[in-house]
C-alpha cells in the first residue's frame, strides 16, 4: 500500500478499497488452501466468478487491484509470472452527470438573511463550489493561505496530490472577505488557532461530512424536482462553462482531470442540451 500511496499517489479512499479487495482475495485463497505462488489465470477467473454480484464499477476496481498487485510481485521476482496480465475489466455504463439550471443555481446563491457564522460559512462554501468547480474533499482540505484574493485565485490540492490554481472570480471575492472576517471572530471566541479555511462550531477544520451536510441543507430548501448533491455543483460549473463557449481543455485544467476523456463526458451532456433546445425551438423539429 505504501507503493500505491507514495508512487502512484492514490487517494485514501482508493487505498482503503484496494486493501479491502486484497483482504477479500486473501481470505478466498486461504479458504481453498491456495498459496499466492501457485495462483494462475484460471484461479483468478474462478475467484472473479465468485464476485459476480458486484456492480461493474466495483468489479473493475477489484480487477485493477489484482493486476496492480501481481504486477508488483512479478517486478520484484516474488512470482514466476503475472497471472493477472490478461484480465479484462467489464465495460461500465457511462452515466452523464446531472447538473442544475442556471436559475436554480442563482436561487441557491441568494444572500443569506441570517448573518451568523454558520449561515455566512454555508453561503460562502456554496459560492466557492460553483465559482471553482472543486471537489468536496478539495474544499475540506483548503487552508486560508490557499486563498489569494489579490489575484482572485485559490490553490487546490487535487487527486494524486496534484496542485492546481483555479480562479475564483470577482463576484465571489466579497463573500470570501465577509467569511474571513466572521472566521476571525469565531477564532477569537473559541481561542483556537488553525490554518483550516472552513471551521466547525468548535473552531476546528470542518470535515467532508460537515460540508456535505451544509450543502445538502441548502439544496433541500430549493425543493427541486430532480436529484442534486454537492458534486452536482461541480457538474453545473463545468456544464455552464461549456454552454457558454469555454474550451474543453480549459475546463479540464479547471476541474483537475488527469485525462481529457474524463472531461469529454460534458460534451455529450452539452449535445443533449443542444438537442433539447433544438427540439423546443426549431419550427420543423
Amino acid at each position: 500500500m505504501q507503493v500505491l500511496s507514495v508512487e502512484r499517489r492514490l487517494s485514501v479512499h482508493t487505498l482503503r478499497a484496494y486493501h479491502n479487495d486484497l483482504s477479500h482475495f486473501h481470505s478466498w485463497l486461504e479458504a481453498r488452501h491456495v498459496t499466492l505462488q501457485v495462483v494462475t489465470e484460471d484461479v483468478l477467473y474462478a475467484y472473479l466468478t465468485q464476485c459476480r454480484d458486484l456492480n461493474a464499477a466495483s468489479l473493475s476496481r477489484r480487477i485493477s487491484c489484482l493486476r496492480s498487485f501481481f504486477r508488483y510481485l512479478k517486478q520484484h521476482d516474488l512470482m514466476p509470472s503475472n497471472p493477472a496480465l490478461n484480465l479484462e475489466a467489464p465495460r461500465t455504463e457511462q452515466r452523464l452527470p446531472s447538473f442544475m439550471t442556471i436559475d436554480d443555481v442563482m436561487g441557491l446563491m441568494k444572500e443569506v438573511v441570517n448573518g451568523d457564522f454558520a449561515h455566512i460559512r454555508r453561503h460562502t462554501i456554496l459560492r466557492l463550489f460553483y465559482a471553482t468547480g472543486i471537489r468536496i474533499s478539495e474544499s475540506a482540505g483548503l487552508d486560508v493561505s490557499d486563498l489569494n484574493l489579490s489575484d482572485l485565485t485559490v490553490r487546490v490540492m487535487g487527486k494524486g496530490k496534484k496542485v492546481r490554481v483555479v480562479p475564483i472570480g470577482k463576484a465571489t471575492e466579497p463573500h470570501l472577505r465577509r467569511y474571513l472576517d466572521a472566521r476571525r471572530e469565531k477564532q477569537r471566541q473559541v481561542q483556537l488557532q488553525t490554518e483550516a479555511l472552513w471551521l466547525n462550531k468548535f473552531g476546528r477544520r470542518l470535515s467532508v461530512r460537515g460540508i456535505r451536510r451544509e450543502v445538502m441543507a441548502a439544496l433541500a430548501q430549493l425543493e427541486l424536482d430532480y436529484h442534486v448533491s454537492p458534486h452536482t455543483l461541480r457538474h453545473s460549473f463545468a456544464t455552464h462553462l461549456l454552454e457558454s463557449g469555454a474550451d474543453i481543455r480549459a475546463i479540464q485544467e479547471l476541474l483537475g482531470h488527469a485525462s481529457l476523456s474524463t472531461t469529454q463526458k460534458y460534451t455529450h451532456l452539452n449535445l443533449d442540451y443542444l438537442m433539447k433546445i433544438y427540439d423546443e425551438s426549431h419550427p420543423r423539429a
